[in-house]
C-alpha cells in the first residue's frame, strides 16, 4: 500500500509488477525480460506482433471480477505467456500454476479447431520467500515441463512449460551485473528506491523502467487506487481467514464430541482432517 510517507513500492508487488510491465509505455522492456528469460531473442520478439493482454484494476468497475485466464496474456506466433508475480510462493501457487497453464490452453479448444493449431503455454511465475526452502531449485530459472506418455513415447512437452524464477535466489547470490537474469530478477525485487537506482545503473533499459515506476507510484491517482486495493485485499484475507477459524472450531467441537463417544482417535482424525496431535491435545 502506498501511504503518504512512502512513495516507494517494489516492483516485486503483485500488482505493480502487472501494471508495470503490462503497460504500452514499457513494451521495450516486456520484450527484453522475455528474451533474458525464455529461449526466443530479443531481435526476434520486437519483429512478431506481440499482443498484451491484462485487466487493470485503474478501469475494472468490480474488483472481483477476473475474466482473464491469467494476469498478464502475451500472445505471439504460435505461443501464449502468462506472466505472474508471487510474493510468497508455496505448495498451494505451485498448483495455482499449473491449473493456470491448463485453463489457458484448454481455453483455445473452440468448436471445430484443428488442435495442431494450439499455441503452446508458458508460465512464468517471478517468485520469492519460497516455502518450503526445496520446493523447487535453488537455482536463479527453474523449469517444470508437464508431460505424457503415449505408446511409451514423451508428449506434451512442447505444449507446456513453467519458469520459476526466484528473487531470494538472485538476492542472496555475490551480486554480478553482468549476469543479465541476476540483474533483472534484484531490479525487480529491490527492497528500497536506492538499491534499485543502483542496480540500474548503466543501463539505459532498466534506468527508464526505474524512473517509470517511481513516476507511476507517485501519481495521486495511482495512490488512491492502490490504497484502495491494499484494503480491499486485506479485507478479503480477514475474512478468509475468519471463515478459516470458524471452520477449524467446529471440527474441534465435532472431535470433542466423538472423545466424550469413545470414538478411536485414528477414526476422529480422518473424519475431521484433525491430526492426531491435536486431538491428544484436545483430549
Amino acid at each position: 500500500m502506498i501511504t503518504e510517507k512512502q512513495d516507494f513500492l517494489s516492483l516485486s508487488d503483485d500488482l505493480l509488477f502487472k501494471e508495470t510491465f503490462a503497460h504500452p509505455d514499457n513494451r521495450d522492456k516486456l520484450i527484453y525480460f522475455l528474451s533474458c528469460f525464455t529461449e526466443f531473442k530479443e531481435e526476434y520478439l520486437k519483429k512478431v506482433n506481440i499482443e498484451v493482454e491484462y485487466e487493470s484494476i485503474l478501469t475494472k468497475t468490480k474488483r472481483n471480477d477476473k475474466n482473464l485466464r491469467g494476469d498478464i496474456i502475451i500472445k505471439f506466433a504460435n505461443y501464449l505467456i502468462n506472466l505472474e508475480a508471487y510474493s510468497t510462493f508455496d505448495n498451494n501457487s505451485l498448483n495455482k500454476s499449473i491449473s493456470y497453464i491448463m485453463r489457458i490452453f484448454s481455453t483455445q479448444l473452440d468448436r471445430g479447431r484443428d488442435y495442431n493449431t494450439l499455441e503452446s503455454v508458458i508460465q512464468i511465475n517471478i517468485v520469492d520467500d519460497v516455502t518450503p526452502r526445496d520446493l523447487i531449485s535453488k537455482r536463479i530459472e527453474n523449469e517444470i515441463i508437464l508431460k505424457g506418455k503415449y505408446e511409451n513415447e514423451e508428449i506434451l512437452s512442447e505444449l507446456f512449460q513453467i519458469k520459476c524464477l526466484r528473487l531470494d535466489t538472485a538476492r542472496e547470490m555475490v551480486y554480478d551485473k553482468n549476469n543479465l537474469q541476476q540483474r533483472w530478477l534484484r531490479f525487480i525485487g529491490a527492497k528500497n528506491e536506492e538499491e534499485r537506482r543502483e542496480i540500474a545503473r548503466g543501463d539505459g533499459l532498466l534506468m527508464e523502467l526505474d524512473n517509470w515506476c517511481r513516476n507511476y507510484v507517485n501519481d495521486e491517482q495511482t495512490k488512491k487506487i492502490f490504497g484502495e486495493w491494499a484494503n480491499y485485499i486485506a479485507e478479503e484475507k480477514g475474512i478468509r481467514k475468519g471463515l478459516q477459524l470458524g471452520i477449524k472450531q467446529e471440527k474441534l467441537d465435532i472431535a470433542k464430541k466423538f472423545l466424550k463417544l469413545n470414538v478411536s482417535k485414528e477414526d476422529i482424525s480422518k473424519a475431521t482432517g484433525l491430526s492426531l496431535k491435536e486431538l491428544e491435545e484436545l483430549e
